[in-house]
């Protein structure tokens, strides 16, 4: 933005942005600051000093005493709308017009008018300005019209009533009027914008911190309530085989084994979550493991497997080496095993799918299983009773890369089954 874009008495800030008006002074703040004083001082040296002259020019003329006292009231009445400028704009304009009927018998009347096209001008508005000048130039020729022809014949003349001085000082009353408010309107633009770009930021702040607690409690999500869930699956073998007596050394040996299991699952649990608190945490550098993807769910599926789960797994087709998208593939499978095991029984067969085309991935956990419970509400012979928020977070992360996921019963079938579909980013491609 260059100097020439700037608008009159504005100042470009700093970084090169928007352009500002000159902040204010000391005396224009004191006027802002003292509303009363203010009027109080326009009352005392503007109008206390036209009703006087008013008075004086009123005992110069002939005329009846009543048309004098007509004089002094009409610019009474004209002044008295200068503490309305701000609140009743209008009133100050219609009140600031009677003193034009005072030029009926003395000029005295013109000078009020002046002040009240400007505070039209100013507090009212533009057009407002204009119509106030040019009701008062009609005015004004006709009160000066009746004076030299009418109340006082001879004198004066057609020059009088077409004298140009008048309209020209109240355009000149407009035209600073316009200046003016003009200035006012951008400064309270200004502030009314400041005031906008607050209430957003802190929106957008409340926003950002919503979205980030959703996602910890995703991420929370998919590493506690996987990692307990083969921890309690291994613990239960574990006691189950310890139950069977010392005798039997094959059972000692699986009890054995699950509780090693047991411990490795904690001890990946706990790397993970000591790797998503110090991102959020921010204190030291965080781990840069990388974050699971295609390649860990034959891993995944064998966990599954040691529990006891026949989990029959296909991978068709290369999943692109996007982080977000790979992450994604591995939760849906870890979200719809955890979910076989904590709620499914009589499993016979789970079915994990991964199929990669050019333009989708598609991702399908199926299994046969029943939770023990056929008269669920919604009619399905198997669905979580958990929280729901693990299918709420596969969701929602499918949802943000531009998939859409399906989670429900079988058609005619027992069990249930998740499936995914993930577009293929066209930089992947």
């Amino acid at each position: 933005m260059t100097s020439a874009d700037l608008a009159p008495g504005a100042v470009q800030d700093g970084a090169g942005g928007i352009a500002l008006p000159d902040a204010p002074g000391r005396l224009r703040r004191f006027w802002a600051r003292h509303p009363v004083l203010t009027d109080a001082l326009l009352m005392v040296f503007w109008g206390a000093i036209e009703v006087l002259v008013a008075f004086r020019s009123a005992w110069q003329v002939d005329g009846s005493p009543a048309a004098r006292l007509t004089v002094v009231v009409l610019v009474v009445i004209a002044v008295s709308g200068i503490p309305l400028r701000r609140t009743h704009p209008a009133a100050t304009a219609v009140l600031g017009l009677a003193s034009v009927v005072a030029m009926t018998w003395t000029q005295a009347g013109y000078s009020p008018v002046l002040f009240t096209v400007y505070a039209a001008t100013v507090w009212w508005s533009r057009a407002a300005g204009w119509w106030t000048a040019a009701v008062a130039t009609v005015l004004a020729a006709g009160a000066t019209a009746l004076r030299v022809w009418v109340v006082a014949p001879g004198s004066g003349g057609l020059a009088d009533v077409l004298y140009p001085q008048p309209t020209a000082f109240l355009l000149a009353a407009v035209l600073i009027g316009i200046n003016v408010a003009n200035r006012r309107r951008y400064t309270q633009a200004l502030i009314d914008r400041a005031h906008q770009l607050a209430r957003e930021r802190d929106q957008q702040a409340q926003l950002a911190t919503a979205a980030e607690r959703a996602r910890i409690a995703r991420e929370m999500h998919d590493i506690v309530s996987h990692s307990l869930t083969v921890m309690v699956r291994l613990a239960e073998g574990a006691a189950a085989g310890a139950s069977a007596g010392p005798s039997s050394g094959g059972a000692e040996s699986a009890a054995t084994t699950a509780m090693r299991g047991v411990a490795d699952v904690g001890r990946g649990a706990m790397g993970d979550m000591r790797r998503m608190l110090g991102v959020l945490g921010g204190d030291g550098e965080p781990a840069l493991a990388p974050q699971p993807g295609v390649h860990d769910v034959p891993q995944l599926v064998d966990r599954f497997r040691a529990l006891g789960t026949p989990v029959a797994l296909e991978l068709v087709g290369v999943v692109p080496e996007d982080d977000a998208l790979q992450l994604a593939v591995y939760r849906v499978v870890q979200e719809g095993l955890t979910n076989t095991a904590r709620h499914a029984q009589h499993v016979r067969s789970v079915d994990v799918q991964v199929a990669a085309s050019a333009t989708e991935v598609t991702v399908v956990v199926t299994d046969d299983g029943r939770t023990g419970d056929p008269a669920r509400p919604d009619g399905s012979a198997h669905a979580p009773g958990g929280s729901g928020r693990g299918l709420i977070g596969i969701e929602e992360r499918i949802r943000a890369l531009g998939g859409q996921v399906r989670a429900g019963s079988r058609d005619g079938t027992d069990g249930w089954q998740i499936r995914a579909t993930i577009p293929v980013r066209t930089e992947d491609r």
